[in-house]
């Protein structure tokens, strides 16, 4: 019933500004994963996953506009995950050339890689409401977020209040990153982690490097390092390798940043753009857990349309 009511309000909305137009467009991927932990006692798992997330953005003024995502994720095989359908994002931005107001139920990231936290792929549930700030000063960038985690994160079923924030400033081409973020109340009393992070291109490649420590007693660090290689306007790769220590990174149900924590090990992805509306990506893992040596290998192949 919410989800109904958000969309009539929406459309309602957007009837009333008669001269701006309602855009709507989204995305479509079909992915294979492979999960092997090489190791008896623990069963692989294999399965197909399908999403679906259909964006729709109303203009209220020049700089202001409301959003509204339906998110659809379903699965066939043996994935642990269940099927799901909700309006997960909606709210109002506002935006002007030098800084981004987003307020509502959204997605962010924050590091380099995102491994302090990124809930940018979940769909259906995994949002986090409240604000999200982006400012440019010149050479100086500015991020800044906080709000509410979606009780779904987390094993307990139970909403976490969250912020965050970044600083980059930028040396020529290169790109020095601070990260702060505060969850309370998470498991083994990790609350505070601090980031940093150095970007520096070369030729048509880019160097990252991400440092992560937590407020954890022990095994509070992680270090990823990483190229990112575009071959053509149509080819791009990355390499990232790394180590996440136990308590490193965020842990909620599953992990809340874009690397598990407790492992170590590389990870390379393949892009290949068929044209402006279609692509395939290729990613293999291999990794093991760090206190107990299991053997992870993980094959995945994505599939994406945008319409």
């Amino acid at each position: 019933m919410t989800y109904l009511l958000l969309l009539i309000i929406f459309c309602s909305l957007q009837n009333s500004v008669q001269a701006q137009p309602l855009s709507i467009e989204g995305e479509a991927t079909v992915k294979y994963e492979s999960l092997q932990y090489k190791t008896p006692g623990i069963a692989d798992l294999e399965f197909i996953e399908r999403t679906i997330r259909i964006n729709a953005k109303t203009p209220l003024s020049a700089q202001t506009s409301l959003f509204l995502r339906l998110g659809h994720q379903s699965y066939s095989g043996n994935s642990t995950d269940s099927d799901k359908t909700a309006l997960d994002q909606y709210g109002l931005i506002w935006k002007n050339p030098r800084q981004t107001l987003v307020i509502g139920s959204q997605d962010t990231y924050l590091g380099a890689y995102g491994a302090m936290f990124d809930n940018s792929s979940n769909v259906g549930e995994g949002m986090f409401r409240g604000v999200d700030i982006r400012a440019d000063r010149g050479l100086d960038h500015y991020h800044f977020v906080s709000g509410r985690l979606d009780p779904a994160l987390f094993e307990d079923a139970r909403s976490r209040t969250f912020f965050g924030t970044e600083f980059a400033h930028y040396l020529g081409d290169t790109r020095l990153l601070a990260s702060y973020l505060h969850i309370p109340n998470l498991p083994k009393k990790t609350d505070d982690f601090v980031g940093f992070s150095i970007n520096s291109p070369i030729g048509k490649g880019e160097l990252l490097s991400e440092f992560v420590h937590s407020s954890a007693s022990t095994a509070n660090q992680a270090l990823l390092v990483g190229i990112n290689y575009q071959a053509t306007d149509r080819q791009a790769f990355k390499l990232v390798v790394g180590q996440l220590l136990d308590n490193a990174i965020p842990e909620g149900k599953s992990s809340l940043g874009g690397y598990d924590n407790g492992i170590r090990g590389f990870q390379v992805t393949a892009i290949q753009a068929l044209d402006l509306s279609n692509r395939i990506a290729t990613k293999y893992t291999r990794a093991e857990t760090v206190t107990s040596d299991i053997p992870i290998r993980k094959i995945e192949i994505e599939y994406t349309h945008l319409f």
